[in-house]
């Protein structure tokens, strides 16, 4: 399948591509520390050391650089994962260890990119299912990656439907965890760390149920 990119089409000229990198660049800095709604033009175009004027000659608006931002970062988190995930990475290592990993993963995601999960959450729920319709191909690609590794795990998946069960636990674990680790109202009263390790019992106990996890 062909995703096509949103936002602009990327720049030809080296100069030009610099500097988008640097414009994109800065607002995944400012995410890192601020929500999107804290963040202003001038703020992204400060941080990237360009004009207002250059930034606007790219995009529209703040919304059209985050949709541009979002669909690189995506991008970019399928050709890792496809990278780290590489069967001859994890030769002999089990399904609880892998779940630790993604879960050790998730966590580290959420603490170091707080606003642009955040911004993806918000977009994913206010937009069109068509809008959605290339990140959503995206987080497919994420989930049917992982879903794969995790049916590669040497001890198995033994629920009665392997591939519905890795697939639908992927979805779900990464979701819960983000949810833990960023938003207070998702597990009330508890703690994000805490919750994300009751998570990953449960995602074993769903995929391995003679486990006893």
């Amino acid at each position: 399948m062909t995703i096509e990119p949103e936002g602009p089409r990327p720049p030809r000229q080296k100069r030009s591509e610099a500097t988008l990198a640097r414009i994109l660049d800065a607002a995944r800095a400012l995410l890192a520390t601020r929500d999107l709604d804290d963040i202003t033009v001038e703020d992204i175009a400060r941080e990237a050391g360009v004009s207002v004027g250059t930034l606007y000659t790219r995009f529209k608006s703040k919304d059209e650089l985050l949709t541009h931002l979002l669909d690189a970062t995506q991008r970019g988190q399928v050709q890792q994962l496809a990278e780290v995930l590489a069967a001859e990475r994890w030769t002999g290592v089990d399904l609880a260890a892998r779940l630790a990993w993604l879960v050790e993963t998730l966590q580290a995601s959420a603490r170091s990119n707080p606003g642009l999960i955040r911004a993806v959450f918000g977009r994913l729920l206010s937009q069109s299912a068509a809008l959605n319709a290339g990140p959503a191909a995206l987080n497919a690609r994420s989930v049917a990656l992982i879903s794969d590794w995790l049916l590669a795990a040497e001890d198995g998946v033994r629920a009665p439907d392997p591939a519905t069960a890795a697939a639908t636990t992927t979805a779900w674990l990464s979701y819960s965890v983000h949810m833990a680790m960023l938003y207070s109202f998702a597990f009330p009263g508890q703690d994000g760390e805490a919750v994300a390790r009751e998570l990953q019992r449960a995602a074993l106990a769903a995929l391995r149920p003679d486990s006893g996890a």
